[in-house]
């Protein structure tokens, strides 16, 4: 079964149109060892959550989310690093010292996710202490911006000095935080924030997002980034508009749209299936130049199909499944089932893994499989190796990636650093468990918390019909529910 379904994956990535529904149902076509959603579940009970449900994962006071942390979990001491910090490369030690926002934030969003999956309301109680902080210590509430990082203490850069995919992460938590319980307060900062990044950001003459607006002689304020746009959208944009009152939801779609436009206008080469990372620099537009790779091309193909089915856009939705059926077919290893990170500048596909990039084409196929099963494909053994090899079986969580071939030697370095955080392999989890469920033909349950239990509630970025509700009293989160949702029909 799987080896004829995975030689009707390659062929189809080849040029054959596929019909934009299933024929029959996805359980009819899955790979028999596709895993399942427990399997996901463990995954993420088991091998993620023990590594940041810990006291030093908390921070002091709770919600201080830590920006370095060891290999073991355990708080650090900047003046006697572990061996993993101390013999990092320079561009994670030179920021030691540094406090990000947006790790507190992704951390924050990883809380979420556990509640989501789990109903567990200590791990609501950690995502609300992390959106506490970032809204009483990093929001300014007099420019609308929020703080890039403190530097012993001191708050960096200037407020238009910012870039926007900083500003766009450290929405990410607040967004899950809203997502979960619509907490009004909340929505109110989301609201701020992304209004000054439009207002601010935008430049008229590009029809696009900046990557800074302040003026240097580095010139900074002239480098165009696809990240600019593309973290707008999968940071928080796409999981709020949905859920947002009828004449906000109209403004944010047709930002969706705007940003949506952007990337496929400047960024996109539909000959290569490929988003070239930044603009401004003609050396760059290159292959394996910065973010040129396939997580940022994989994500740019997921956000736009989601944006084309949630703005019943088919053009968009046939431009993006094409595009992404593409990258799949280029990232795949059949010889290792196993994701490529990026085309080097031979065009060859380097082996070594990045674990983002190996969560977000793995979150591409299986979303794309919720249509055509075919896509599917090679999950069994992408995920099988992310099991096996990317976990770290003794002190949790994921490495940052692994070397090449035949090896795949897990990298030795931080875990967790002013980049890497519980973020994308939550992510990675709850998209796992959400498309196995409805690709295996079962429900998927997942737990809320808004005030009531009538609230619109949604399957995170994806559509989904509700088999049962059921609401509950919600401890320690005085007038509101404990809401448990099992949906099905993903799509």
């Amino acid at each position: 079964m799987l080896r004829s379904t995975l030689l009707s994956f390659l062929v189809l990535l080849g040029g054959t149109a596929l019909p934009a529904v299933a024929q029959t149902s996805p359980a009819a076509q899955i790979p028999m060892d596709l895993p399942t959603g427990e399997r996901w579940l463990k995954h993420f009970n088991e091998d993620l959550l023990p590594f940041w449900n810990v006291p030093d994962a908390w921070g002091t006071p709770r919600g201080d989310f830590p920006t370095f942390r060891g290999n073991d979990g355990k708080a650090v001491d900047g003046s006697r690093p572990p061996e993993e910090l101390a013999t990092a490369p320079g561009w994670i030690k030179e920021n030691f010292g540094r406090d990000y926002v947006r790790m507190k934030s992704r951390q924050t969003y990883f809380y979420g996710v556990a509640y989501h999956l789990t109903g567990d309301p200590k791990m609501l109680g950690l995502a609300r202490d992390g959106a506490a902080f970032i809204r009483e210590r990093a929001l300014d509430l007099k420019t609308g911006s929020a703080v890039s990082y403190w530097d012993k203490g001191v708050p960096r850069p200037e407020v238009l000095a910012r870039t926007t995919q900083d500003l766009a992460y450290a929405q990410l938590g607040l967004a899950m935080y809203y997502y979960l319980t619509r907490d009004e307060a909340t929505l109110r900062d989301l609201k701020r924030l992304k209004r000054h990044i439009f207002t601010q950001y935008w430049n008229p003459e590009w029809q696009a997002l900046r990557w800074v607006k302040t003026a240097s002689p580095d010139g900074e304020h002239l480098r165009q980034e696809l990240v600019a746009q593309l973290d707008q959208v999968n940071a928080y944009m796409l999981l709020l508009t949905p859920i947002l009152p009828a004449a906000e939801r109209r403004a944010w779609t047709a930002d969706l749209q705007r940003l949506a436009r952007v990337m496929v206008k400047d960024y996109h080469d539909a000959e290569r299936h490929l988003f070239w990372g930044s603009l401004h620099d003609p050396a760059q537009k290159k292959l394996g130049s910065r973010h040129t790779d396939f997580g940022h091309t994989a994500k740019a193909y997921w956000m736009l199909e989601r944006i084309g089915r949630l703005t019943q856009d088919q053009a968009l939705v046939d431009l993006a499944t094409t595009g992404g059926r593409a990258v799949l077919r280029q990232a795949y290893l059949p010889a290792s089932g196993t994701w490529g990170s990026r085309l080097r500048p031979d065009g060859s596909v380097g082996t070594g893994k990045e674990w983002w990039i190996y969560a977000e084409l793995d979150q591409l196929a299986a979303t794309l499989a919720l249509a055509d099963p075919t896509q599917a494909a090679p999950l069994p053994r992408t995920a099988d190796f992310w099991f096996r090899r990317m976990v770290d079986p003794v002190n949790h969580e994921v490495w940052g990636g692994t070397g090449g071939a035949p090896d795949f030697e897990p990298w030795p370095g931080p875990k967790i650093h002013q980049w890497k955080s519980g973020y994308h392999s939550a992510e990675h989890a709850l998209v796992g468990y959400l498309t196995a469920q409805a690709l295996h033909g079962e429900s998927a349950t997942l737990y809320f918390a808004p005030p009531s239990a009538k609230a619109l509630l949604r399957p995170y970025f994806f559509e989904g019909a509700i088999a049962t509700r059921r609401s509950e009293p919600l401890p320690g989160f005085p007038g509101r529910r404990k809401v448990q949702v099992a949906f099905t029909a993903l799509r």
